[in-house]
């Protein structure tokens, strides 16, 4: 084991390890925020076999013979029993049983009730009638099967019931009932056997099949139509559906669902119209039985299908029946955005969010209309549209909906990305008038609220004053979001006189500042090379005591935290500087950052800020910071950090930072002499060149390990590639530390590095320092 002053001279960190967390949150997330995207649906593919599941032989002729032969043995098969004792006891258990038959016959959903009172006038009646199962009809053997087949808790004697009515089925050679049937051919359609259940369905319906005869009876048809529609066939299903509807039009609406699915599912513009169709016959058929979680069955299979009429359409319905935005709980202002937000996901150009918006406006009350147009706007800058932008804006007056400071703001995005000036300028005067208008007026904290509770509170307002359609056209005051945006343009400008001046206009006003004006003043101490005030700017905002305002990081925080490091560790003035953080520490912080974010559902948008769009600059900034202190063992780690908490692999770029690190000699504690001759002298370079090929050679040992040739290795994933190359950079470290140190040294060293990294149980690398060269 390698003694304390062996460890401290291998990486010299500049002050004591204390660990420091965040104390700060991040915003929670909205209840109503989409976390599934319908444009994202694979359509249903459909049975591909050549029908095998239709009869080849039947014409248009036969199935109208067919359909007339159902109608009449649907008139003819009764339920109850005809019989014409005499005797006054058989004749009261007839009666009681058909009067339960009857009753459970005209029931949708048979009562628990009914059903125990009809297996006790079954019961009687088989007391008294010793024939009872010879003379009961094909239909009452339906029913009572089906009633007593039911899963209750109340049902506590299913399986003996069962068993007494399969022993009675069979001493007088019944056939299954339509009820074991159907069972039956779902239980083989859902282990897997589509094409087996639809076959044999058909051969039912088209009276080929041996046993008795169920295709008249509902029931079969029912299922004929779900298993259809299970399986993408949405015509058959939908021609099922309707002969069932046929022969008994009160039947049971929901399998108009199933058959509606099938075709929002099926992807074709021409299926999504004769679904459109089924919906309206559904809200016909189903009137005032049809709930919220129906109309929430068509809304999201109008998504899945990415038709944005219709899918309005029913999102107008679910508004004007009284299901939504009924009153303004802030439960029920949340439902309304968790069904606009998933409107929203198809507006993939301005036209369509614009007329989602229009028609969002057109049917919600008045309190949501600015919520809307703040939508409305966000769409418009993210689709680079200024123009847009002002015209919506335009719209909010001449509606009477007084624009707002965050409508101001995405004014202001959308001018700044494009870049022209003249919209530049025009953004520039308009902030600059909102944050006058803040010193004016007292700062508002709507920003800090949820959507639901300013929408119930804006429901309040306007109930107790009058809707003004001629408001004055005033910018409102500026908030943090405006000082952020301004204070990021005259960043990128390198105007810094405006960016302090801002900073102190923001402290005066009081108010709270975010993560975007906590970088943009990180990124500005930075740039004037007051690499400390960077740091302690970000922990005064976010180590912050328990139940205090404070700024929560987000991922462009923890990259500019990262290049403020590397540009202190490359300056000789700076690189021992107390009031920096190690590498190794910055790195726990982050993690522990990481280890907030990653349970959201926006956690993609947190891992984008901190890697950017070229996922190597994160790990050549790391990768530098411990090159610079000449910590291999910390390199090791953060490396496998990357791989495993971010999904970050090594960069090209990062095998020759780490070769450029081990072949590294620290001349700056020398004299200006000693420097000069030492690098005139090329040593550097053939150090370089050296642990280049020291890395080839183990990679090329390492191919052969793997049986690796160049075919191969073009077939592997980019997860394979990353995790070999990973593999190969740990062993590369491993070697050149074991040329220093023992193995046992070396995997002490990596350990304590896990160790002040608060990553002690990752594992780095598929190779110990045992078992490399």
């Amino acid at each position: 084991m390698l003694s304390s002053l062996t460890r401290r001279s291998l990486y010299r960190p500049f002050h004591s390890f204390r660990a420091r967390f965040l104390t700060t949150y991040p915003k929670p997330v909205s209840p109503y925020v989409k976390v599934w995207d319908p444009t994202a649906h694979v359509p249903l593919k459909p049975v591909e076999s050549s029908a095998e599941w239709r009869v080849a032989t039947k014409d248009a002729t036969e199935d109208d013979e067919r359909k007339i032969e159902r109608k009449q043995w649907r008139d003819t098969q009764g339920v109850t029993i005809a019989s014409k004792t005499r005797r006054l006891g058989q004749r009261h258990a007839i009666k009681r049983l058909n009067y339960y038959l009857s009753l459970a016959a005209d029931t949708v959903v048979c009562k628990e009730s009914i059903r125990t009172q009809l297996w006790r006038a079954y019961a009687l009646a088989k007391r008294q009638i010793s024939g009872l199962p010879s003379i009961l009809p094909d239909r009452a053997w339906d029913i009572i099967w089906a009633t007593q087949w039911a899963h209750t808790p109340q049902n506590r004697s299913r399986r003996s019931h069962l068993e007494e009515l399969y022993r009675d089925m069979n001493s007088v050679g019944r056939a299954t009932t339509v009820g074991q049937r159907t069972a039956y051919l779902e239980s083989i359609f859902l282990n897997g056997k589509e094409e087996q259940a639809l076959k044999e369905w058909e051969e039912d319906h088209s009276g080929l099949s041996t046993g008795s005869r169920q295709d008249y009876k509902p029931e079969h048809l029912e299922m004929g139509a779900k298993l259809h529609a299970l399986a993408g066939n949405a015509d058959r299903a939908r021609a099922i559906m309707h002969e069932l509807f046929d022969l008994y039009s009160d039947w049971d609406s929901s399998i108009m669902m199933s058959v509606f699915r099938a075709h929002t599912s099926a992807g074709t513009d021409q299926l999504s119209d004769v679904a459109k169709e089924i919906y309206a016959k559904m809200r016909e058929r189903m009137g005032s039985k049809m709930e919220l979680q129906d109309y929430d069955s068509c809304l999201v299979g109008f998504l899945e299908a990415r038709h944005v009429r219709y899918a309005k359409q029913v999102f107008r319905d679910m508004i004007k029946d009284g299901y939504l935005a009924s009153a303004f709980s802030a439960r029920q202002v949340e439902e309304v955005l968790e069904r606009l937000h998933l409107l929203y996901r198809l507006g993939t150009d301005i036209e369509k969010m614009t007329s989602i918006a229009l028609q969002a406006i057109s049917v919600l009350p008045q309190p949501y209309h600015s919520h809307v147009f703040k939508d409305w706007m966000k769409s418009a800058v993210v689709k680079k549209a200024p123009a847009a932008s002002a015209q919506i804006l335009d719209m909010m007056y001449n509606r009477g909906c007084k624009p707002e400071t965050v409508h101001f703001n995405l004014l202001l995005k959308a001018l700044l990305r494009t870049k022209d000036e003249p919209h530049i300028l025009k953004a520039e005067n308009i902030g600059w008038t909102m944050i006058e208008e803040s010193r004016r007026s007292s700062s508002k904290k709507l920003d800090d609220e949820a959507a639901a509770d300013i929408i119930s509170k804006k429901a309040i307002q306007t109930a107790e004053t009058a809707l003004d359609s001629d408001i004055a056209r005033k910018i409102p005051q500026a908030n943090v979001t405006t000082f952020a945006l301004m204070m990021r343009h005259h960043a990128s400008n390198f105007q810094w006189e405006h960016v302090d001046y801002l900073a102190r206009r923001l402290k005066e006003t009081g108010i709270q500042p975010n993560a975007a004006v906590m970088n943009v003043l990180m990124d500005n101490h930075c740039r004037q090379g007051k690499y400390s005030e960077a740091w302690r700017t970000y922990k005064s905002l976010t180590d912050i005591p328990e139940g205090a305002p404070g700024v929560y990081p987000d991922g462009a925080t923890m990259r500019c935290l990262w290049k403020t490091l590397r540009l202190a560790l490359g300056d000789h003035a700076t690189r021992d500087d107390p009031g920096l953080p190690t590498p190794r520490q910055l790195l726990a912080e982050m993690i522990h950052w990481w280890t907030r974010c990653r349970s959201r559902y926006d956690v993609e948008r947190f891992r984008m800020g901190l890697a950017a769009a070229d996922h190597g600059a994160i790990t050549n900034l790391m990768m530098h910071c411990f090159s610079y202190i000449q910590d291999l063992p910390g390199s090791l780690v953060a490396l496998h950090v990357l791989r495993k908490r971010f999904d970050i692999f090594p960069s090209d770029k990062a095998a020759e930072v780490l070769q450029k690190q081990t072949a590294w000699v620290d001349m700056h504690r020398e004299m200006q002499s000693v420097r000069s001759q030492y690098y005139h002298s090329g040593v550097n370079q053939k150090n370089v060149e050296k642990m280049g090929r020291v890395f080839n050679l183990l990679m090329e040992r390492r191919f052969e390990r793997m049986n690796l040739i160049g075919d191969q290795f073009a077939y592997m994933s980019e997860e394979e590639v990353g995790d070999l190359g990973l593999n190969l950079l740990s062993e590369f470290v491993r070697v050149i530390l074991k040329r220093q140190y023992p193995p046992e040294a070396v995997e002490a060293l990596i350990d304590e590095a896990k160790k002040e990294i608060e990553v002690s149980d990752m594992p780095t690398g598929d190779m110990d320092a045992f078992s490399v060269a």
